[in-house]
């Protein structure tokens, strides 16, 4: 019986996607990992996020990341601060989001500290120019990366490639702000999926 309880419960925490035994410390540490060793910004760290937590510490499954990827990116603010948060309160509360963020957030810090302390007079030098131009290139490769990753999980269906083909044609060609691709894309979503929810009744009422 109490085997039976147990594998019941375990069940319950699998299927919610959530680890209640990490502790903050190792919630803390993985996100200054992630913050410290993750160029490019709040998109490009997501990939790392995913790497780390769903496929090497099995800590989040990968519906409930892409579930949260959505949430983060619909919301202000930083990307990497937003999952952060996210993340951070499934496995262990609000006390896991605050390790989360900070984690997440303290490398940076200190780095930009130290680079305003200490390195920015060599910006103007041609050899360091070029390093940072090169850095920025290196960036590029990891958001089309990033991407790249996002797009095999997400566009598996034609309507999803149609919701984000209406984002990128908001953005691309009539040059509007990102907000308004969201907004369209939001839009075009809610009524696909409701057709193909409409559909799913009719084919398991008949």
């Amino acid at each position: 019986m109490k085997n039976n309880i147990t594998s019941t419960e375990h069940e319950e925490k699998e299927q919610d996607g959530i680890k209640h035994n990490v502790p903050l410390f190792g919630i803390f540490w993985t996100f200054f990992r992630i913050g410290l060793f993750t160029f490019g910004g709040g998109l490009a760290m997501t990939t790392v996020m995913r790497h780390e937590l769903v496929l090497k510490r099995r800590w989040i499954k990968e519906e409930s990341f892409l579930a949260e990827l959505s949430t983060a990116t619909l919301v202000p603010g930083a990307i990497a601060v937003n999952m952060a948060y996210l993340q951070g309160r499934r496995l262990r509360g609000t006390a896991g989001a605050m390790a989360a963020i900070f984690g997440t957030i303290l490398p940076s810090f200190v780095i930009i500290l130290l680079i305003a302390w200490i390195a920015l007079p060599y910006f103007a030098k041609p050899k360091v120019t070029a390093f940072l131009r090169g850095c920025a290139i290196a960036v590029v490769g990891q958001l089309a990366f990033a991407g790249l990753v996002f797009a095999r999980k997400l566009l598996r269906s034609w309507r999803n490639a149609i919701v984000c083909i209406a984002g990128l044609i908001v953005v691309a060609v009539f040059k509007m702000h990102p907000v308004w691709a969201m907004i369209a894309a939001g839009g075009m979503g809610y009524l696909l999926c409701n057709q193909s929810a409409a559909e799913q009744n009719e084919k398991d009422q008949s």
